[in-house]
């Protein structure tokens, strides 16, 4: 069978490089994450805010240390790109931003989480305004970002970073408390800003 329309962006094009740093500000970085990380990875996931919202509680060295491997394994396999969003002083991780990647069909969906001593700083909306630029500039032409309509900080976090709302999908994620309505957005390569 013969495919009539060429792949977006193909296949290699993340695999062949090794996985950048992506500026954001004076403040803030992306870069991947490394074994130095474990702390940041296991205070993020015994926060009960990020459990909720992501599904994942760590005990151990040993579970980060595997987690950080997922990451990595992700740009190899051209299915994700997960960054640590590190502090440009002392390389402090404060949070996680990820986008996981259909590099044949130019679609990714973006997701993230702040650990909580760095909330409130639009930290996650950066981050999102950063790897949204990056994702474009590699050839995705849309990015998704979702949210449960409960998580009201997500919400902002869409908004902020330029995001047009879409619509409700009703009961599309099942979290430990049940099923959530999920609230869903976009951003287009041809969209401004």
């Amino acid at each position: 069978m013969t495919k009539l329309i060429a792949p977006v962006v193909p296949a290699g094009t993340m695999a062949r490089v090794r996985q950048p740093d992506v500026a954001i500000d004076d403040e803030l970085k992306l870069r991947p994450w490394s074994s130095a990380d474990v702390t940041a990875v296991l205070e993020a996931f015994s926060d009960q805010d990020i459990q909720h919202w992501h599904f994942r509680r760590f005990c151990s060295d040993s579970d980060a240390l595997d987690w950080i491997a997922e990451c990595s394994s992700g740009w190899s396999a051209e299915t994700s790109a997960t960054w640590a969003i590190a502090t440009t002083e002392h390389d402090e991780a404060v949070g996680r931003v990820s986008l996981y990647t259909d590099l044949e069909h130019g679609h990714g969906e973006i997701t993230y989480w702040v650990l909580p001593h760095a909330r409130g700083r639009h930290v996650a909306t950066r981050a999102c305004l950063a790897v949204t630029r990056w994702a474009h500039g590699l050839g995705l032409h849309r990015i998704r970002l979702q949210h449960s309509t409960a998580n009201h900080a997500s919400r902002a976090v869409a908004r902020r970073a330029g995001y047009t709302e879409e619509g409700v999908q009703r009961g599309a994620t099942l979290h430990a408390d049940g099923w959530h309505d999920m609230r869903l957005y976009s951003h287009l390569s041809t969209d401004t800003r």
